[in-house]
This record gives structure tokens, sequence and C-alpha cells, in this order.
């Protein structure tokens, strides 16, 4: 019998390693598309503040979003069989961050002598409680309140922090934004370091940073975001130089790159956790290349608190306007 040639099948890992490049390259520029239009959203806000002087505009984007991350943490939370009251956290989510800047702004003084945003958290905590009276079953009782305050917490009062920015000063001397480049370095420079983590990563990544929680995040790739954020803000310090935060001078700057960096992948990683938990992929759908909205905003739970805390430890003192 003569045997007739076989075709020979394509290697399995080649094609497998070829079809992943495509979808880390498609998954690339989606996310570079996202992150355009997020930036000319947040570029629009940030430039009517400054001409307006005032904080309403970044205020009002931050409420907006904190929207969309408790419904989708909400969501995460109940696939674990816990029913928060999202009702509350949708209401006391985005006033607690207009309180904020009402506060800031020195609007609420006129009216209250105290703290606006306090009574919302109050108003949050007591809430929660009253409403788990209303429930037929006291299964879980504990946890529904708890994730319902926690979902406060981690979606706005976090990344809610960012308020401050608009009415910090640092020095004497400074650039005419009043405290807008915070909000843009905090984002930016932890951003750039998922970006920085995501390209060097899938080139050189071999060992794993925390497999259990995100597979494909190594040690190559944080190592490559954190050069991504302190190259990022040396360039923005150097282009521009009347920045305050160029008076802290380039120890002080790779230090708060580091920070950022660090801080924006730990809220990666907390996120991942999150769904982890719930056994999902992504919170949800709604940012191409991201995922859902709290997929895009993960980093700044982390980050803004540090942007925070680093900035009143350098000396920053509150201004309006």
């Amino acid at each position: 019998m003569q045997s007739s040639d076989m075709p020979v099948p394509p290697e399995s890992g080649a094609s497998e390693t070829s079809v992943k490049r495509k979808r880390s390259t498609k998954n690339l520029i989606l996310r570079c598309l996202s992150a355009l239009a997020v930036v000319v959203v947040i570029y629009g806000c940030l430039r009517w503040d400054v001409v307006n002087s005032s904080g309403w505009a970044w205020a009002g984007l931050l409420a907006f979003f904190s929207i969309f991350c408790m419904r989708e943490f909400y969501r995460l939370v109940r696939l674990g069989e816990i029913q928060p009251f999202s009702i509350i956290g949708y209401i006391a989510g985005p006033l607690w961050i207009l309180a904020q800047e009402w506060e800031l702004s020195g609007q609420s003084q006129r009216y209250l002598s105290a703290s606006p945003s306090f009574m919302v958290f109050v108003f949050a905590v007591v809430g929660s409680m009253v409403l788990q009276l209303t429930r037929r079953s006291n299964d879980n009782s504990l946890t529904n309140v708890a994730s319902t305050v926690y979902g406060l917490v981690y979606c706005a009062i976090l990344p809610g922090l960012s308020v401050h920015f608009r009415h910090f000063q640092l020095g004497e001397s400074g650039w005419p934004m009043h405290g807008i480049e915070f909000a843009i370095v905090c984002i930016f420079v932890s951003k750039v370091s998922d970006i920085g983590a995501l390209l060097t990563g899938s080139r050189w990544g071999k060992h794993k940073l925390i497999p259990r929680l995100s597979p494909g995040k190594t040690w190559e790739g944080a190592i490559g975001g954190l050069v991504f954020s302190i190259v990022l803000l040396q360039f923005m310090v150097v282009t521009n130089p009347r920045m305050a935060l160029a008076s802290l001078g380039k120890p002080a700057l790779v230090l708060l790159s580091i920070l950022l960096a660090v801080g924006g992948m730990a809220g990666d990683l907390v996120e991942s956790a999150f769904k982890r938990n719930s056994h999902r992929k992504d919170a949800g759908t709604g940012v191409p290349g991201f995922g859902g909205v709290l997929d895009l905003t993960d980093s700044l739970m982390v980050a803004s608190p540090v942007m925070y805390f680093f900035l009143v430890l350098c000396g920053a003192e509150y201004v309006h306007s």
C-alpha cells in the first residue's frame, strides 16, 4: 500500500501565541481609545473649573462615576448571596462627594455648622440598618449592612478624596491651575503604570506577581509600570517647570511616582480579588478594553488617598478656588 501524504497540522503552540498577541494588541488599542475619551471628558471638566474658578464640574464628574462604580460593585456582592441596600449607596455616594465640594468651597458654612459629608455617611449607616429591619429574613444581616457601607467607602469616599486636590495649594508659588495639576498627576501617573505593566509584561513577563488574583500580571510588568510612572511625572515637570510639584525636588517626585504606581497596582489587585470571589472576569461591560467603569477607575481607589496624604505631609494648604 502506498501511504498518502498527510497534511501537517499547524503547531498549536505557535497559533495560540499568535492569537494571544492579536487579542492583546486589540485590547491595548481599545484601552487607548477608551482612555482618550475619558481624558477628553476629564480635561473638559477641569478646564471648566479653571475658567470659572470652581470645583463643581470635577466633583460632579466624580459623583457621576461613583454611581456606576457602586452599581457594578453591588452586582459583584450579590453574586455572593449577599443583598446590599444599593439604593442607599446610589444616594449617599454622589451626595458625599458633592457635600465635600460644598464644604471645601465654603458654601456650607452659610447654612450648617456640622459637616454635610459626615451627615451623609451617618445617613448611609443608619439607613442601611433601618432597611435591614424591613426584610423578612435575618440571614446575612451583618454582611448586608456592611457591604452597603463598604460600597460607599470603596466607590465614593476613597476616590472622592481627589475633590480636595482642587482646593490644595503647595507653596506660595505655582501655576494658575489652582490644584488641578494634583488631580491630573494622580490619574495619569497611576494609570500609566497599568499601561506600562501591560506592555512590558506581555513582552518580557515570566515571573507571576500574584497568580491567585491576576494570572496575567508579572513582576517584570510591575517594574515596567514603575518606570513608566517615574518617566511620565519627570516629563510633566520638565515640560512645565511652573508646576507646584516641581518645588518638591526630583527625589520627592520619584517617591510620589512609585507611591502612585504601587497604589494603582494595589487598587487593581483589590478589585481582582472582588471579581475572583464573585467568579467574574470583569466588573461590567460599559468601557471597551477595560470592562466596566470599576475596571477603569479601580486604581484611583488607592491612588487618591495616597496622593491626598502625600500632599498633606508635604505641607499643602487649603485655598478657595
